[in-house]
């Protein structure tokens, strides 16, 4: 009973320090005014990052070269799953691998390093895209702080993660002995003890390494404008929203629609970025249903790739989960390791 109570109140703690810093660190700069257009020049990867949304910085910049021309994305069905459900997976075709620019290929070769050609397949070995996934964004990383956005990545997760590793395991040995011994009470603190842990270390999992400098306020803050325009948009208050630079709002009928989908397919990436591509795709689908044949044959390439665009929607996921796949956190000098090998450090584990 006394080693329970204090356990437990260490637990307690541990939790609700993970929980402020998490929330923190989730925080982003307000907006007062809503935009509708990415900053000119901006890189949808760098602007991932500057959002806090990095697990989705790579799926967000496929989506932009889907958008702009470069590829096209195709749906390939997946082999059957145990429960008999049948997920599509993402390819893409690479229509001039002339017109494909360094950065460009870089992404694609992070993503599909295992196929070359004009036809390209998400690799079958996930950890090892999931790896080359975060060095990319690693190196996008590290220009953000050369220009001044980042600064050294905080070392608050990894320290709470460790140290709630280190607790837990202590609660977990309390528990087995005192339910051996037959100490009831120490027995069920110790247990309430080791589940507050677990959230923790859940908690602390999420804490953004990322710490933003002032320089990178302005464009945090537009990016929130971004996605506030953007949760507008679903409940279709295009056509009256007014924006820094006059009426959004565009003519009814087929040219205002045209312009519409130019526009929301522009869009796209940042509906990944913000967790919105499932509601987009809806407003897209409009716009695109809207058209008449002969105004959707002179878009060409804007009309074909919304066309893609809305087939494969339902496999972006896999690009984001092949993201997920690696969990990163950051060490005292600021560089990234995977969770698996935090956890080996801690309990002679293998990844």
């Amino acid at each position: 009973m006394i080693l329970g109570a204090p356990l437990l109140l260490l637990a307690a703690a541990l939790l609700l320090t993970a929980t402020v810093v998490a929330w923190g660190t989730a925080q982003s700069p307000r907006s007062l005014i809503v935009e509708y257009l990415p900053l000119r020049g901006s890189n949808v990867i760098d602007d991932a990052l500057l959002a806090g949304r990095e697990k989705r910085a790579v799926a967000a910049a496929l989506l932009d070269l889907a958008v702009r021309g470069r590829v096209r994305l195709l749906t390939e069905t997946a082999p059957k799953r145990k429960r008999g459900r049948k997920r599509p997976t993402i390819a893409i075709e690479v229509p001039q691998p002339d017109a494909l620019s360094r950065d460009d290929l870089v992404l694609l070769d992070a993503l599909f390093a295992s196929s070359r050609g004009k036809r390209r397949r998400l690799s079958k070995h996930r950890d090892e895209t999931a790896f080359r996934v975060r060095d990319l964004i690693r190196w996008h990383a590290s220009q953000l702080r050369r220009a001044g956005l980042l600064a050294t990545d905080g070392i608050a997760g990894p320290v709470l993660m460790q140290t709630g590793m280190v607790v837990l395991l202590i609660a977990v040995a309390v528990a087995l002995i005192a339910f051996l011994a037959g100490g009831l009470l120490l027995g069920v603190l110790a247990t309430a003890a080791v589940a507050l842990l677990v959230a923790e270390i859940v908690v602390a999992a999420r804490v953004s390494p990322r710490r933003f400098t002032a320089g990178a306020t302005a464009r945090r803050t537009h990016l929130d404008g971004l996605r506030q325009y953007m949760r507008l948009a679903e409940a279709d208050r295009l056509r009256t929203l007014q924006s820094p630079h006059g009426a959004v709002g565009l003519p009814a009928g087929p040219e205002g629609d045209a312009v519409r989908l130019k526009l929301h397919e522009r869009l796209l990436p940042y509906a990944v970025i913000f967790g919105m591509e499932r509601e987009w795709t809806k407003v897209i689908a409009v716009d695109y249903r809207a058209l008449d044949a002969e105004l959707l044959a002179g878009l060409g390439g804007v009309a074909q790739s919304a066309a893609d665009i809305l087939n494969a929607a339902a496999a972006l996921g896999d690009i984001v989960d092949v993201v997920g796949a690696i969990g990163s956190v950051v060490d005292a000098v600021g560089s990234a390791f995977d969770a698996a090998g935090l956890l080996g450090g801690l309990f002679d584990w293998t990844p």
